[in-house]
């Protein structure tokens, strides 16, 4: 029986880029540049803390429409750097139940989303995709970064 390929301490996994295709036997993950309408749905996120209802799922629409336009997996949740100030540090969007939180510092992450946080913190990158194998890292042009865990 196979290994599993990462488990959600962050502190256990090693994580490598990569470029290009994924494994044909691994599910699709979106590895292109985002489009500007996914990027203006993830910077809406942080507007003022609290979105209406229709807000939500309007993003998570949007959101759900940059992978299904490309027939690829939706990532478990994003999780992105808070400018909402002090205490909180970063939030998340949980695409199966449209839920926006922020998150204080040390406050964990559900779902194994806590292993995205210090790449979210940066200003590096607009949002971290989270997956059950691997990290998507979105720079706020765009261009992502894949990581990997080696286990």
């Amino acid at each position: 029986m196979p290994r599993p390929l990462m488990n959600n301490r962050s502190e256990s996994a090693t994580w490598t880029a990569r470029t290009g295709a994924t494994s044909p036997t691994r599910t699709k993950v979106l590895d292109g540049r985002r489009s500007a309408r996914y990027l203006r749905a993830l910077k809406a996120l942080d507007g003022s803390g609290k979105l209406a209802t229709a807000d939500v799922d309007e993003l998570v629409g949007a959101v759900h429409r940059e992978f299904a336009e490309k027939f690829c997996t939706t990532p478990l949740g994003i999780v992105s750097r808070c400018y909402l100030g002090t205490p909180y540090e970063v939030h998340t969007l949980a695409l199966d139940g449209s839920i926006i939180s922020h998150y204080r510092a040390g406050e964990p992450l559900p779902h194994g989303m806590d292993r995205a946080r210090s790449l979210a913190e940066s200003e590096r990158y607009l949002a971290i995709e989270v997956y059950p194998d691997r990290l998507m890292c979105v720079r706020p042009d765009g261009t992502t970064v894949l990581l990997e865990s080696d286990r």
